[in-house]
């Protein structure tokens, strides 16, 4: 019995059982109380004839009437015959010893109005009327005894029914509830408590594994296992993700990077020439200053495939202390051919006493390029691209405004969902803000938007600042 589905069978099961033994129960006492009302009926009876035998008696022995005698004898044998019957059925103390004394009084009447019926008979009118008396009210006192008894058994038997066996039911059922709730709040809703806490952290990528006890082979604990494993996959899913738009990011600004390389290349081809066919007669001071010019290219080149190896490495390494104005700068320098080709002026505003914030250079620099990237398509030639990063109350702000086309209203509550793109078709994933999104939750931020269609947008980044180390700002390596 280690499922849910088992223990909540036997739970009914259980009820089932007691329902049907209480109504067992219940009927039987039914049936029973209806027996005893029949007695009670049989009892009423047996007073009946007992005081129909003292009316024929009186009659008898006050009008000596002999016909009274005869039915004084008739009841006598009928209440002989009935009372051994109804005693049976009577739960007394001490049955048998109340029995035979009635026997005795009935045993004495009987012969005492049979003696003052020779009495009368002989013409003797000196009848034992005090021992009569006395014996026939003893057999009117055990009739009334006997109905006495009965109803109590009748009373006991309503209490059973109306009382007893209802308490006992709903006890019971108390006490199965108590368990069935212990069982729904320790094996259900608190393992569901704990998915939903949990779902809340995978929200913000900030996921622990829960606890499950190996012991148990419930559908909660399956539930548990499963649930952890996706938030594993998600997380290896999301890192995928995250690389796979990297890539894709590298992609669309190729030719911008191409740009960035042509021109140092070049420099470095022209200036490799002049000395090639200048270098006998070229000045010796000359020809260090060419060579220290291609030196410098090569600097440059380098410089610009440094800083694409740094944005498209798979690895993510922890929180570090990061001043955001470095990251800005750094992603600045993937997009600045991007700016020059679409003929858009950059305004960078950014506080040179910003507080170091706690991130992962890398994806705060995947966000930003994707934020700059999004700025300038959507920005036409003569347009203008602002960044500022400010420090507001314990938050730093980070504002990347275009003077594009901006939002429609329907758009805005869909900015970020995974694959809504308001771009052609293969122009864009629909994974950028998304993803950008994700990021800046998993760095205890998040993003708001202000856009006017024809005037342009602003996305606004909020990211809390690192607590003061006096050991000084980590450093990525």
């Amino acid at each position: 019995m280690k499922t849910i589905r088992a223990k909540v069978s036997v739970f009914f099961a259980m009820c089932l059982i007691i329902i049907g033994v209480v109504t067992a129960v219940y009927y039987k006492n039914i049936f029973l109380l209806r027996e005893k009302l029949v007695e009670v009926e049989n009892l009423d009876d047996f007073f009946n004839d007992v005081l129909e035998l003292r009316r024929y008696e009186k009659n008898f022995i006050y009008y000596r009437n002999h016909e009274s005698f005869k039915e004084s004898e008739f009841y006598l044998q009928k209440i002989r015959k009935d009372s051994a019957e109804l005693i049976s059925h009577i739960e007394l103390g001490a049955s048998e010893d109340y029995y035979r004394k009635f026997e005795q009084n009935l045993a004495a009447y009987t012969a005492i109005l049979n003696d003052s019926k020779t009495l009368i008979d002989t013409g003797v009118s000196d009848v034992q009327l005090d021992k009569i008396r006395e014996k026939g009210k003893s057999l009117v006192y055990f009739s009334q005894k006997l109905i006495e008894a009965k109803r109590g058994e009748i009373q006991g038997a309503l209490e059973r029914t109306l009382t007893v066996i209802p308490l006992a039911f709903l006890g019971i059922l108390f006490v199965f509830i108590v368990v069935m709730f212990h069982l729904l709040s320790k094996g259900i809703l608190k393992p569901l408590g704990l998915i939903r806490e949990a779902t809340q952290q995978v929200a913000k990528n900030s996921f622990t594994p829960i606890a499950v006890q190996t012991q148990r082979e419930d559908e909660i604990s399956h539930l548990i296992q499963a649930f952890n494993n996706m938030a594993r996959e998600l997380e290896v899913r999301q890192e995928q993700l995250l690389h796979s738009r990297k890539l894709a990011s590298i992609g669309t600004f190729v030719s911008g990077i191409a740009h960035e390389l042509n021109n140092p290349l070049n420099n470095i081809s022209l200036t490799a020439e002049a000395l090639q066919l200048g270098y006998e007669t070229t000045p010796k001071e000359e020809v260090r200053d060419l060579i220290d010019d291609i030196l410098n290219q090569a600097d440059r080149a380098g410089q610009v495939v440094k800083n694409l190896l740094d944005f498209s490495r798979a690895e993510r390494p922890a929180l570090k202390s990061l001043q955001i104005g470095d990251v800005i700068k750094g992603t600045l320098k993937l997009v600045k051919s991007q700016l020059l080709i679409a003929d858009i002026q950059l305004a960078l505003d950014i506080d040179d006493a910003l507080p170091p914030i706690r991130g992962r250079s890398q994806d705060l620099q995947h966000v930003f390029l994707n934020m700059f990237l999004n700025s300038i398509d959507a920005t036409g030639p003569q347009g203008t691209v602002s960044i500022s990063a400010h420090h507001d109350g314990g938050v730093v702000r980070v504002d990347v405004t275009d003077t594009g086309t901006g939002i429609k209203p329907d758009d805005m509550g869909h900015i970020f969902d995974p694959f809504f793109t308001t771009k052609e078709v293969g122009d864009g994933t629909g994974l950028g803000l998304s993803l950008a999104y994700g990021i800046i939750r998993s760095h205890g931020g998040h993003i708001e938007v202000k856009s006017e269609l024809a005037k342009g947008t602003t996305f606004s980044i909020f990211l809390p600042a690192a607590d003061p180390d006096p050991h000084g700002p980590d450093t990525d390596s």
